[in-house]
């Protein structure tokens, strides 16, 4: 068979590019193989063209194997975004002790390991306790300014005391897509204002206690 017999090859583009239903192209090329008995493997091409035609999206939708997949990548999308906040949660927490560790005890200087330094400032605690002026109020600020907000900056978002800084309102908008099932956007939840979010945040927090 020569070029363009039983197929019509050289009318197939034109003829396709004015149809936007995959499965019709598919199913015109289906009848133009199945008219063209001399074509070698004819079989074996009117199974593959009817494998992909089975693969495709019904008309209107998607197949329930791509609808099942998309499902599970949202889900492992979900399932990471909720791991990564927990480890943000761990190491705001490891942040604000450390940094509440230094302010109580400046007398015992930093050095390159922070666990370390966080140690030999529980020791002096325990032996000496806070002796420096203002230890408290020092330590006090360190929480306010916490990347991950905790009760004293939620309450007094609540209140209109104060806002959350960059960083905290980064990490609530975070948690509060985990806590509303991934349902709104963040600019949504943020729609919503700083003490709504705080307040979803408190009442969390209470619930787990």
């Amino acid at each position: 068979m020569g070029p363009g017999e039983g197929l019509n090859c050289q009318r197939l583009p034109t003829y396709t590019r004015g149809m936007s239903d995959p499965r019709a192209q598919l199913q015109d090329l289906r009848s133009r193989i199945e008219a063209a008995p001399a074509l070698p493997e004819r079989g074996q091409w009117v199974g593959l063209i009817e494998a992909v035609m089975q693969a495709l999206p019904a008309p209107g939708g998607a197949s329930p194997e791509l609808e099942r997949l998309r499902q599970d990548v949202e889900d492992a999308e979900h399932a990471r975004d909720a791991a990564n906040l927990q480890r943000m949660k761990v190491a705001g927490q490891l942040n604000t002790l450390h940094k509440s560790l230094a302010a109580a005890v400046p007398e015992v200087s930093a050095g390159k390991d922070a666990q370390s330094d966080a140690l030999r400032r529980i020791e002096h605690l325990l032996a000496h306790g806070a002796s420096a002026p203002g230890a408290v109020e020092a330590a006090k600020a360190a929480e306010m300014e916490a990347p991950m907000p905790g009760r004293a900056v939620l309450e007094a978002v609540i209140a209109g005391e104060r806002k959350f800084s960059k960083a905290q309102l980064e990490f609530t908008i975070a948690e509060a897509m985990v806590l509303t099932g991934w349902a709104q956007t963040p600019l949504e939840l943020m729609a919503e204002g700083e003490p709504w979010l705080a307040a979803l945040i408190l009442k969390n927090q209470n619930d787990a206690a």
